[in-house]
């Protein structure tokens, strides 16, 4: 719904997510290659946010690697909540993240 492309998760704990549907919006804010993507969403979301040069991709492909524990929750027990739950987006710390996740990448826009 921000606007970035993913695809389905199968299984793993991370995101892989294509940016480039907002290069217009990253590019107003300095942001045109993999690398910068990694410092400006690691800066914003306080999280490691590894660009997908890290994995093979070309640098100017705006590709990004989350991973899901900011989701999920800080604890063991908090991950085992989440993942044990029907829908886990109903559970208030997932519903903050995913928005302030959502957030984030509205900002890119």
């Amino acid at each position: 719904a921000a606007g970035a492309l993913s695809l389905p998760p199968q299984a793993g704990r991370h995101l892989y997510a294509d940016l480039g549907p907002l290069r217009a919006g990253l590019a107003a804010r300095g942001v045109t290659d993999s690398l910068e993507l990694e410092n400006l969403l690691t800066e914003r979301l306080g999280v490691p946010a590894a660009g997908g040069h890290r994995f093979g991709d070309e640098l100017g492909a705006l590709r990004v690697r989350f991973g899901t524990r900011m989701f999920l929750g800080a604890s063991g027990e908090e991950r085992t909540e989440a993942l044990g739950a029907e829908d886990p987006r109903e559970l208030p710390r997932v519903a903050r993240a995913l928005a302030d996740f959502g957030a984030a990448l509205e900002e890119l826009r």
